[in-house]
């Protein structure tokens, strides 16, 4: 089609495509093409760089570095957990699911979860999770060593006899690789047969104003590649 110069309508001619692109200069695989109603394509070498539609503006290298969502979940009921030592547990979990937008992107997880604990002189650990939809997998832990348990965060409770209230917080980076919903979440373990742990404990027991309870979060942030 030839090229149409309208003083009402304006300048239209052809739609083009990626590889060879309505508007160019002398390169004649790089320009613009306009593929269909309302999409504006850009493209450099024969390749498409950028895409501008109604739903917005998506393409290579578009919002790298830029958190392009946030999801949180904050949890403020009590849950208790009989423990054994060196097992982990995620019955105390506290999940957040987030929908990648791109493949390419990376999730920022941050954590931070209120525990009491009946394991003074031992170690109460938490390791992250990431859930499919199919099955769980740790990520983010500690290098292997022996026999020794792998876990991402560990705090030791030093005054023997006292069980205290603590609160542990930590963050990590996950690639899901997937545009496909991911749900976050962690286990805990305590290194002390018996014990037990518990989210979101008053500190002390009298049901007055000196009492407090606590909350827990786990929060996740798309950042763009």
């Amino acid at each position: 089609m030839a090229l149409n110069i309208n003083g009402t309508t304006g300048i239209s001619g052809v739609d083009g495509s990626v590889s060879a692109p309505a508007v160019t200069g002398t390169d004649s695989n790089t320009g613009i093409t306009f593929p269909s109603a309302d999409t504006i394509k850009f493209a450099t070498g024969g390749v498409e760089r950028m895409q501008i539609t109604n739903s917005g503006v998506t393409g290579t290298g578009i919002g790298a570095g830029k958190i392009l969502q946030v999801v949180s979940v904050t949890e403020d009921a009590y849950a208790a957990q009989d423990s054994s030592a060196n097992t982990k547990y995620g019955s105390l979990s506290v999940n957040v699911q987030i929908t990648p937008s791109a493949s390419t992107s990376k999730i920022l997880l941050f954590y931070s979860v209120s525990l009491s604990a009946e394991v003074v002189g031992r170690e109460v650990s938490l390791t992250p999770t990431v859930n499919d939809g199919s099955s769980t997998t740790e990520f983010a832990l500690g290098l292997s060593q022996g026999s020794k348990t792998r876990v991402n965060t560990l705090d030791v409770q030093p005054n023997a006899g006292v069980q205290r209230q603590f609160n542990i917080s930590f963050h990590c980076l996950h690639e899901p690789n997937t545009t496909s919903q991911r749900t976050y979440g962690f286990r805990h373990t305590v290194q002390h047969d018996g014990a037990w742990i518990v989210r979101n404990q008053a500190f002390t027991s009298p049901d007055n104003s000196n009492s407090a309870r606590s909350v827990t979060s786990v929060t996740a942030m798309e950042i763009g590649a």
